[in-house]
């Protein structure tokens, strides 16, 4: 599986996140080609957090959970992982026409941040208003992604840990293509 089976959600949640990557010196999904990004989880160890903020960590990283698991086949668990990416890509194809879903993708596709979830402040309110009456189809297909990957993830906590680990090692950095 490349990057380009799963290029609307790559765009959707990637591209339309790219702040989530500023801190680690990516400003465009093109940087990504080929790099894993090991998250910031903090200095606690992910497996010694309590579940409420183990959940809320893994969903802060969300944007870089899914480059990673499209992007490295060495993720762990990534054949799990891919299913409820797959849902979401298909619910962006039967939904690419829903202002929500075709305004984040637009955004994505430029490098532009857009989380319908939270729409920034400064955001015209004609336009605010416009996203949050379509707000709906993006929402759910979202949240079920969202929870589907974070369960996995917190299920696999030791080997996506491990992953953390070896990832922030600079030599780990890049993804080998054989």
């Amino acid at each position: 599986m490349s990057a380009g089976d799963l290029q609307l959600t790559h765009i959707a949640l990637v591209g339309a996140r790219m702040a989530a990557f500023g801190p680690y010196g990516f400003t465009d999904r093109n940087q990504l080609a080929l790099r894993r990004v090991a998250p910031d989880t903090g200095d606690a160890p992910l497996a010694s957090l309590a579940e409420p903020l183990l959940r809320k960590t893994l969903a802060a990283h969300l944007p870089v959970w899914v480059h990673n698991i499209i992007a490295d086949p060495d993720f762990p668990q990534r054949h799990k992982l891919l299913m409820p990416l797959r849902r979401f890509e298909g619910e962006l194809l039967d939904n690419k026409r829903d202002p929500v879903v075709a305004c984040v993708l637009s955004a994505g596709f430029r490098n532009q941040t857009l989380d319908p979830l939270h729409l920034p402040q400064a955001m015209p309110l004609r336009q605010r208003c416009a996203l949050l009456m379509h707000i709906g189809v993006w929402q759910e297909a979202y949240r079920t992604l969202e929870a589907a990957v974070i369960d996995l993830l917190a299920l696999h906590l030791n080997e996506v840990a491990r992953w953390v680990e070896r990832c922030r090692d600079p030599d780990h950095a890049s993804i080998d293509i054989e």
